[in-house]
């Protein structure tokens, strides 16, 4: 028993000191180190930021019209080729349609006989005063009065011109073939002491026998009345002729030299009238005013028939206006446009019927050409009318062609989930540029040159605010150095405030993520759209201090492309 137990104790004993040795083993070995992250450290340079969206696409003509028929009709003027070089105003295309000609030409007939009636009107207007046309006695039509009523070209009064007088003597034959026109003749009034110079005016042509059987000439004879004298007194003539007295034969009865009837040119009620028969009037006097309660409502009448008429014919001039096609600018036609198998043309010779909206082609100018490209519609808040772009032909190397981006459409189309809009962008032409040719824009978001560059890795946030670790010269770092930022591309950032070229920052190694989804992809544009250093894009985690690292560029879209280039 007691040898046993003395074995007993030897084994216990041991296994004590094993236990003690293994445990002073383990733990008087020296405790590894865990490593800690890698640093690298990154010198700050200068460098440019440019930022594009871009885009494929076919060139257009920026500025085309479709030839099309304007009317059911007749060929009238076909000028049209396959393919032709074609000025502005030059015909093109005539139609005929017989029943809008004549439609304009009867409108046309009405418009000038409204326009008569209304003529008509508005002299009846201006002669409601009824003036004499000249001085002299007058005397009214029978029965007028003021209240008759007269109508348009009534005859109203004549008036006899009594400032000068004719009269017709007779004299010899032979003594009146040797008086001419402006002769002075004194003139002895029967029955008065009064003699008055008078005038030649005509000497008759044909001679009458005297009761002798001699032959006697009249003579028309006008003479000034100064007021002495009056129609119905009788006058004989006398005048030197050749050193003797010549007399007229008989003796000639004055009588008006002008009695003119006076018509009215307005119909209506006399409201006035301020002369009677046997009153002598002078040029210009009113003789009577005329009340007519209808004209004035018949003039507005006819004038609104006039503008309803004009509008009419305006319509019909442009109608039969659009049967004449003409080329709409400088360019090429080509029924291409319309058909590019077969030639449109053959179909419609001149006398052949063509329908209304046939399209027979189209002029397109080739001074500008345009290149719709698609846009992501994450982009599309970036692309602004107006905007430069650098348009690339694939058919034409080492050229560059400036572009500026003419529209941006506001309806977009979703092709597999993804939504793109159309961006159209104008390029002139310099001849080289054809209708059809691929190409690819760039469309320059941002183009900074020399600024302050910070890659993207050595970037963090916190509530907000920007910071970096700034390696001093001393060897110490400063955590937290806050910075101020600006653009961005995939790669870099640029610092406004805060850092200086040379500077140097340190940035933590840190292990790339792999490969995205495109899923991924999509979610991390969305979320970063717009904001300037938010969490990081691209797979960038987030970095020291609980910031993530900036956004690359703060655009995304499948089509953008963003660069930054050290110096």
């Amino acid at each position: 028993m007691k040898s046993r137990y003395k074995i007993g104790i030897i084994v216990a004993s041991v296994l004590v000191l094993c236990g003690a040795g293994a445990y002073w083993y383990v733990y008087s070995q020296p405790k590894s180190q865990t490593a800690n992250p890698q640093e690298k450290v990154l010198t700050i340079k200068k460098g440019t930021i440019r930022s594009v969206v871009s885009g494929t696409s076919q060139f257009e003509a920026r500025d085309m019209q479709n030839i099309i028929a304007t009317a059911d009709g007749t060929i009238k003027t076909m000028n049209l080729t396959r393919n032709q070089a074609v000025s502005k105003g030059d015909v093109l295309l005539e139609i005929s349609v017989p029943s809008q000609e004549i439609s304009l030409q009867e409108a046309e007939s009405t418009l000038v006989q409204l326009q008569k009636d209304l003529s008509e009107l508005q002299n009846q207007q201006n002669h409601l005063q009824i003036v004499a046309p000249l001085s002299g006695t007058l005397s009214l039509s029978s029965n007028l009065d003021v209240g008759s009523n007269v109508g348009k070209t009534s005859r109203f009064a004549t008036l006899s011109d009594s400032s000068t007088l004719i009269t017709k003597l007779s004299f010899v034959l032979e003594n009146a073939v040797q008086l001419k026109k402006g002769d002075l003749i004194d003139l002895t009034v029967d029955g008065f002491n009064l003699t008055k110079t008078a005038k030649v005016e005509a000497i008759g042509t044909q001679p009458k026998a005297d009761a002798n059987g001699g032959k006697l000439l009249e003579v028309d004879i006008k003479v000034t009345n100064d007021g002495t004298l009056a129609v119905g007194m009788k006058v004989k003539g006398s005048l030197q002729l050749n050193g003797r007295l010549v007399e007229s034969s008989d003796k000639g009865v004055l009588d008006y030299n002008s009695i003119e009837t006076i018509l009215t040119s307005a119909s209506g009620v006399i409201k006035e009238l301020k002369v009677k028969t046997g009153s002598y009037v002078k040029q210009g006097d009113v003789i009577a005013s005329l009340f007519n309660d209808t004209l004035q409502n018949d003039i507005a009448s006819k004038s609104s028939t006039i503008e309803r008429q004009k509008n009419t014919i305006n319509d019909l001039q442009e109608k039969v206006k659009q049967l004449t096609i003409r080329a709409p600018f400088d360019g090429v036609f080509s029924t291409d446009f319309a058909n590019k198998k077969s030639n449109v043309l053959a179909s419609y010779p001149v006398g052949s019927k063509i329908e209304v909206n046939t399209l027979l082609g189209a002029v397109a100018s080739l001074d500008y050409m345009q290149l719709p490209i698609q846009v992501d519609e994450l982009d599309l808040p970036n692309v602004k009318a107006g905007m430069k772009a650098a348009v690339r032909v694939d058919s034409i190397s080492n050229k560059v062609f400036e572009g500026e981006v003419n529209q941006v459409s506001t309806v977009g189309t979703t092709t597999n989930g993804v939504t793109f809009f159309d961006a159209v962008l104008s390029v002139k032409n310099t001849s080289e540029l054809r209708y059809g040719m691929t190409a690819t824009a760039e469309i320059i978001i941002q183009d900074k040159k020399n600024i302050v560059l910070l890659p993207i890795e050595a970037l963090q946030q916190q509530q907000g605010k920007r910071y970096v670790t700034l390696l001093k010269a001393d060897g110490t770092k400063e955590e937290r150095h806050e910075i101020k930022i600006g653009i961005r591309s995939k790669t870099d950032i640029e610092v406004t405030e805060g850092l200086n070229e040379g500077d140097q920052v340190v940035a933590a190694s840190r292990q790339r993520t792999q490969n995205a989804s495109q899923a991924d992809i999509d979610r991390l544009r969305q979320q970063f759209q717009g904001g300037a250093g938010g969490a990081g894009a691209g797979g960038f985690p987030a970095g020291p201090g609980g910031g993530g690292g900036a956004g690359a560029g703060g655009t995304g879209g499948g089509n953008q492309r963003t660069g930054g280039n050290n110096r």
